[in-house]
């Protein structure tokens, strides 16, 4: 049974372990990292509504998940409404010893369409990265060029009406690039690939750090949800809304890109 809290409200128990304290306590590593190491600098927040169930979908990059962090703190310190937004991650992040345990006790959730709609009944601010696992550790030319979206955040937004706020992220890019992939040992330890960062052979450990480049995330104009109509048409309108928000995010990302002027400064 919950409790009412103080206030005298009824408190929910988070059903996938958010700690919030443990939050809070990691919460200045990251801030570091958000003022001072990659100086983020955010636009269009007032996109992003107050209350309510929302899908916050992002380009992904880099080789670890600093841009899940960035995202969600910029929505929670910078947005009027402080939301905290609950960031989806890979399937794989759950397998691997006690990482899976931190990311859900941070407020992290094992990507699924399940879980997106148990947050978005709550009326949670879900961040989703709609390309997959596949974009991680893209090579240099294929910076900032969106894989395929699966169809996943197409599904949540039809099935809960949320709507879907279109995010890119400049500057997560050039944080590590990666030299190449390590085919076999992923299935050894079972993740989808093992990328080299471009400057491991040059620096040995010290190139495995991310590098400081100036960041940028700007939230674009909500993709409202829309009814999928007649049940034979309906996976090819999750097709076709999903190809929507990421062309959104690529026009987003592609402007961005014209802007910056340098990728450190």
């Amino acid at each position: 049974m919950e409790q009412p809290n103080c206030r005298g409200s009824t408190k929910r128990k988070d059903p996938f372990g958010f700690d919030p304290l443990l939050r809070a306590r990691v919460k200045p590593f990251f801030r570091f990292l958000y003022k001072y190491y990659w100086r983020v600098e955010v636009e269009g927040l007032e996109h992003v509504p107050a209350e309510g169930p929302v899908l916050l979908a992002a380009n992904h990059s880099g080789t670890l998940p600093f841009d899940a962090a960035m995202i969600s703190l910029a929505v929670e310190d910078e947005h009027p409404a402080h939301r905290i937004v609950r960031m989806l991650y890979a399937k794989f992040v759950t397998e691997l010893p006690a990482i899976g345990t931190f990311f859900s006790r941070l407020g992290g959730v094992e990507a699924s369409t399940s879980n997106g709609a148990v947050l978005l009944k709550r009326g949670e601010a879900v961040g989703i990265f709609p390309e997959g696992e596949e974009a991680l550790g893209k090579p240099y030319h294929q910076a900032y060029c969106l894989r395929p979206f699966r169809t996943g955040v197409a599904h949540l937004s039809t099935r809960s009406q949320a709507p879907v706020i279109p995010v890119a992220v400049i500057g997560a890019e050039e944080t590590s690039r990666a030299l190449f992939r390590i085919a076999q040992l992923p299935n050894i330890l079972r993740v989808p690939f093992i990328p080299v960062p471009s400057l491991f052979p040059l620096l040995g450990p010290l190139g495995l750090l991310p590098l400081p480049t100036k960041w940028r995330i700007r939230f674009g104009p909500p993709v409202l949800p829309m009814h999928s109509g007649r049940r034979a048409a309906r996976a090819q309108f999750l097709h076709e809304r999903a190809e929507y928000v990421r062309l959104e995010v690529q026009r987003l990302l592609d402007v961005e890109r014209l802007r910056r002027r340098a990728i450190y400064f």
